[in-house]
């Protein structure tokens, strides 16, 4: 199964989350093309000790690094560095275990280490099957077909990545099932996260909004002190 895309940045808004395309890869990083078959998605992880989507655009926008690419996510952002038609350099190898997926023929999404130390946290882990979830309908990729065309990077050539769901393979299978319930029924309900945290505001008053941009409404203001 392949799909021919000529497709170039998304302009979606995706989990509440606009698609950020401000931050384009350096050429010598990538291979253009006018157009590609594409049958594969592959998870990774980017192996930083803590850091965002933007920083790794950012990095990847500069010279000499000969590798990138398609999406980085984190918590609140999802950065595309490299266009669908385009090919991205995540996955190859002198070696592989897998027979077919190659650079060539599949899409790479970069999962932050958002939690810190070397962690992808569990918002960045549901935003990235957000992502996919979009991509696999992109692609003609089914809830059933999921096992065979959703990888990680380890089941191509073996790299130790995405590192959390390798060692655990239990968390791998939960994040393919959450892509599934997404694929199954669009307006499928996937259980919030429960998050508890503390802030310090330190201005008069804090705009809380619906979704994590500026842009969005507001929906309540907290006042200092409260």
């Amino acid at each position: 199964m392949a799909k021919v895309v000529n497709t170039g940045f998304l302009s979606e808004t995706i989990n509440q989350i606009k698609v950020n395309s401000s931050i384009v890869c350096y050429t010598d990083n990538f291979k253009s093309k006018e157009s590609r078959n594409i049958a594969y998605i592959v998870m990774h992880y980017t192996g930083n000790q803590k850091d965002t989507a933007k920083a790794n655009a950012t990095y990847f926008s500069g010279t000499g690094c000969n590798s990138s690419a398609h999406f980085f996510v984190d918590d609140l952002e999802i950065y595309q560095s490299v266009r669908l038609k385009d090919i991205a350099w995540h996955c190859g190898a002198k070696k592989y275990k897998h027979n077919v997926c190659r650079n060539a023929n599949s899409i790479g999404i970069e999962m932050c280490c958002t939690k810190g130390n070397y962690t992808v946290s569990d918002i960045t882990k549901r935003n990235a099957a957000y992502l996919c979830a979009f991509l696999c309908k992109m692609l003609g990729i089914s809830a059933e077909s999921i096992d065979t065309y959703v990888l990680r990077h380890y089941d191509i050539t073996g790299k130790s990545c995405p590192a959390q769901m390798v060692s655990n393979e239990t968390e791998w299978v939960a994040f393919k099932h959450m892509v599934k319930e997404l694929l199954k029924d669009s307006s499928s309900h996937v259980e919030p996260i429960d998050v508890n945290y503390k802030v310090k505001i330190i201005t008069e008053e804090l705009n809380v909004r619906t979704a994590p941009n500026v842009s969005s409404n507001v929906a309540t203001i907290i006042k200092k002190g409260e």
